[in-house]
């Protein structure tokens, strides 16, 4: 029987041995988010302001666009029935 090389495992970089213990945090690291902190204020009013833009842009100027085209093509396309 030969034997069929193994499938990398997907834990190590690619070149590099796998990790000994994939699921640990990393050296020198407790791993815990906690050591983070918190978020900045002005990213967390950067963020919200940017979230709100989207949704302005997305529901009030693209809504109505692609509403109006797709208006306009059902008029087209009902003309072009009734002319036949």
């Amino acid at each position: 029987m030969s034997e069929e090389p193994r499938p990398p495992d997907p834990y190590g970089a690619p070149g590099e041995p796998p990790l000994r213990h994939p699921f640990r945090p990393p050296p020198g690291g407790r791993g815990d988010l906690r050591e983070k902190g918190w978020v900045p204020a002005h990213r967390f009013a950067l963020w919200w302001f940017l979230l709100l833009l989207g949704d302005v842009v997305f529901y009030v100027v693209l809504t109505p666009i692609w509403l109006g085209l797709r208006a306009a093509a059902w008029i087209a396309e009902l003309r072009s029935r009734a002319r036949r």
